[in-house]
């Protein structure tokens, strides 16, 4: 039997639907991926608010987003808001007027359950994930709100800690700034050593990361899959050269997404060179491909090796420390 499954995330920077065949052995496979790009981060973090013109902008996608899943003939979806919804003030009346409107009923997820969701896409790769956290490795997400850096050891995670780096956080940051190239870029390296500097003192220590594994939506336009930590290097310096204009070209991208095309590979480089990883795997997950695989697993047709209860634990018992 094989049973359809849509997937919609309400993110800072985009709506996307993701549908989704499950079967009952447990296989994922992607059928469709809807985006659309839509800056709600931009309205809640530069007023604290989303503007009534992105509110009948994300009721229209929606609208569509519905009818997308009628035509798959989807019985059953999950509708989840991140960091944009959650930390806006008229979040409840939004959300309200989504679902009066599309019939969609969004959930809004804490920063933490967002997170979980991420590495159960990855664990979903089951080999590869495995074979990754035996050794010292860190996961590092990049959102467009905040970033989360999880470290592993022994299959175990050790600890996780989240970060207000985000990719249009930061560059919101240093929008009113009038700045050159070059002084927008240390501006941006500068801020993100300033959270990074802290965060290696209380959590790396003399702990040992050899795999790094990245992922959230902005690398997902950067890179895919294991790369030496020369050639993210070697790409970053090319990035580092680029205009907007020629990022746009290169990427095939519009010009508000290469915007933040250098902040993310920022952050990644900085976190690269201050646990000293000597890999980088990039599994090319996205948000929605982790909600799958929440669904298939509460459904019980996908059983993961890696034990995320043990995961709650461990952490708790590390914060307690």
């Amino acid at each position: 039997m094989v049973r359809t499954f849509a997937a919609i995330d309400v993110g800072s920077f985009e709506l996307e639907l993701g549908i989704y065949e499950i079967t009952d052995k447990g296989n994922v496979r992607t059928v469709d991926q809807v985006k659309h790009m839509i800056a709600l981060g931009k309205d809640t973090y530069n007023t604290g608010k989303i503007s009534y013109r992105l509110v009948e902008e994300m009721c229209e996608v929606l609208q569509d987003f519905v009818r997308i899943m009628k035509e798959y003939q989807v019985k059953e979806y999950r509708a989840y808001a991140t960091s944009a919804m959650r930390e806006a003030r008229n979040s409840q009346i939004v959300l309200e007027q989504l679902r009066v409107r599309t019939g969609i009923d969004v959930k809004i997820i804490s920063n933490s359950e967002q997170r979980f969701i991420s590495y159960k896409a990855i664990a979903a790769k089951d080999a590869e994930f495995q074979k990754n956290i035996q050794r010292g490795t860190a996961i590092v997400d990049v959102g467009f709100g905040s970033m989360q850096a999880s470290l592993f050891d022994k299959d175990a995670l050790v600890s996780t800690q989240n970060l207000p780096l985000g990719v249009l956080r930061l560059r919101e940051l240093i929008a009113h700034e009038k700045l050159t190239q070059q002084g927008a870029q240390n501006l941006i390296a500068e801020l993100i050593d300033n959270e990074l500097v802290t965060y290696r003192k209380m959590y790396l220590k003399d702990r040992e990361i050899k795999n790094l594994i990245a992922i959230g939506e902005p690398i997902l336009s950067l890179y895919s899959e294991q790369i030496t930590i020369q050639e993210f290097n070697c790409f970053y310096e090319r990035l580092k050269s680029m205009t907007l204009a020629q990022t746009e070209d290169f990427f095939d991208v519009n010009e508000e997404y290469a915007s933040l095309m250098f902040p993310a590979a920022a952050i990644y480089k900085r976190m690269l060179e201050i646990t000293g990883a000597e890999f980088m795997w990039v599994p090319g997950i996205r948000m929605t491909d982790g909600m799958a695989a929440e669904y298939a697993e509460d459904k019980k047709l996908i059983r993961f090796n890696h034990s995320f209860e043990n995961d709650i634990i461990v952490t708790s018992r590390n914060m307690a420390k």
